[in-house]
C-alpha cells in the first residue's frame, strides 16, 4: 500500500514539475519585410461571413457541450449514491454526448454538401459600400 502511494506521489510530483518548468520556444523571428494590413470594416464576400458565423456557432456549441459534461460529472460526484441523482447526472452526460454527435454530423454535412454541390459558398460576392477615405 505504501509503495503504491509512493508511486502516485512520484508521478504527481513529476507531472507538476514538468508543467512548472519553462519550455524553450523555437519560434521564428518576425521579418521586417512583412507588412500587416489592417482589415477593412465588413466582409468582402458572403462566404467570409458564413465561414466566420459557422466557426463561432460551432465554438459556442462545443463550449456548451463541455459545460454540460462538467456539470453532469459534478452532479454524479456529489450525488452521494442517491439513485435518482445519479440517474439525472447520467442523463445529462448522455444528452451532452448526443449533442456532441449531432454537432459533429452537422459539421460533416455542411462540409460534404459544399463539396457535392460544387457550389463554393466562399466565393459568392456581395457588393459592399466604398470605404470612406
Amino acid at each position: 500500500m505504501i509503495k503504491s502511494l509512493m508511486k502516485k506521489l512520484v508521478a504527481a510530483a513529476s507531472a507538476i514539475s514538468y508543467l512548472l518548468l519553462p519550455v524553450k520556444a523555437l519560434a521564428a523571428s518576425p521579418s521586417p519585410d512583412i507588412i500587416i494590413k489592417t482589415p477593412e470594416v465588413g466582409f468582402a464576400n458572403l462566404g467570409d461571413f458564413v465561414n466566420n458565423f459557422l466557426t463561432l456557432a460551432f465554438a459556442v456549441a462545443l463550449l456548451v457541450v463541455l459545460i454540460m459534461l462538467i456539470w453532469g460529472a459534478f452532479e454524479w460526484i456529489t450525488s452521494g449514491g442517491d439513485k435518482e441523482a445519479v440517474g439525472k447526472a447520467r442523463n445529462r452526460i448522455i444528452n451532452a454526448l448526443i449533442g456532441l454527435a449531432v454537432l459533429a454530423v452537422a459539421f460533416a454535412l455542411a462540409r460534404l454538401a459544399g463539396q457535392f454541390t460544387g457550389l463554393n459558398i466562399m466565393e459568392i460576392a456581395v457588393p459592399r459600400p466604398p470605404s470612406p477615405t
